[in-house]
């Protein structure tokens, strides 16, 4: 209720300034570029806004998987899982502090982390990507842009074998792994995967 009669009195105070005004095209054309001024700064701002988050996405990518294929390499799957476990709430924790008001995510409708369920606005989105694909159409990338908000959803489709072995089914994933699965995530949902399929997506709002 408080913020219907401040948004009301915002309305009448800027009403006021137009009537005010209307008698007076200097004014007027004045309090117009001003608005017009105002409305481009914005546009202007979250243009950036979304270069740089782009930009975050791709590097906050590149440097999982960079790390994730090392942890593998040096410690085989089981060993793996605790990198992924540590790697990924690290950087989006780095990239708050780096980037105040900045919140970049993993996602997914079957998250293994608990913490990763979509929020109302990103399940909508997944909705309208399942939807797609049974027309054959491949997930989109979506970019939201409101005032001085920008969000961006980037999918995340399963397309390594290497993945399966995390996230496939019961033929694709070994015992211990799925043992050591169940002792870090008791609750998990990331399985049962296949090659192509949606595994979820990157999350950036700013």
């Amino acid at each position: 209720m408080d913020s219907m009669n401040a948004f009301s009195k915002f309305s009448q105070k800027q009403f006021r300034v137009f009537f005010s005004y209307k008698n007076n095209p200097v004014k007027l054309f004045s309090l117009f570029l001003f608005i017009q001024f105002f409305a481009v700064c914005n546009s202007e701002q979250n243009s950036e806004k979304k270069e740089i988050l782009f930009r975050l996405i791709s590097e906050f990518q590149i440097d999982l998987q960079k790390n994730l294929e090392s942890a593998i390499r040096t410690k085989g799957i089981v060993g793996a899982i605790d990198v992924c476990r540590t790697i990924s709430p690290q950087k989006e924790a780095d990239l708050k502090k780096e980037f105040p008001g900045v919140l970049i995510k993993r996602i997914s409708e079957k998250p293994r982390n608990p913490s990763h369920r979509p929020e109302v606005w990103e399940t909508e989105i997944f909705n309208q990507w399942k939807e797609s694909q049974k027309t054959g159409m491949a997930p989109y990338t979506v970019v939201l842009s409101k005032d001085r908000e920008v969000r961006i959803l980037q999918p995340i489709v399963l397309q390594s074998p290497t993945c399966l072995q995390c996230h496939g089914g019961p033929q694709d994933i070994n015992p211990a792994v799925s043992k050591k699965i169940a002792e870090l995530y008791p609750n998990d949902q990331a399985k049962g995967y296949k090659l192509g399929e949606l595994r979820g997506a990157f999350s950036a709002t700013w």
